[in-house]
């Protein structure tokens, strides 16, 4: 009998060699830098400090897009506001958002959206 020659059905290897090779590292100039880094370089030193550069044009931002699930005025709690405050307050909190989750049901209710309700009527009630 001849003995077949099998390979293990189980091998051990390391995820990153089945990883394609890196490609080749560019230069720190690209192609339009490199070219207008020639034109300036061609410019005598008498003609360049003459010139003046136009002052940078402003272009306005684009207004925030709704998310889809929004409706027209609601916002998304996105922005991080870090504060520091005492351990007990935090706790009352944590306690308040499992209560009015129980009591209401709602699973929206969260630690950011009570903070957020709270320094909304906060502000609200000094005109702000």
């Amino acid at each position: 009998m001849s003995k077949v020659e099998r390979s293990p059905a189980i091998t051990r290897r390391h995820p990153a060699e089945s990883l394609p090779e890196r490609p080749a590292r560019q230069t720190r100039l690209s192609a339009p830098t490199q070219a207008a880094q020639a034109t300036v370089d061609e410019i005598p030193p008498a003609a360049a400090s003459s010139q003046v550069a136009p002052p940078p044009v402003a272009t306005p931002l684009a207004a925030p897009q709704p998310s889809p699930g929004l409706s027209e005025g609601e916002e998304k709690l996105t922005e991080q506001h870090n504060v520091r405050i005492r351990p007990s307050v935090k706790a009352r909190a944590v306690r308040a958002v499992s209560k009015l989750r129980y009591e209401t049901g709602d699973k929206h209710i969260s630690l950011q959206s009570i903070t957020d309700a709270a320094l909304d009527e906060y502000l609200t009630k000094r005109g702000c």
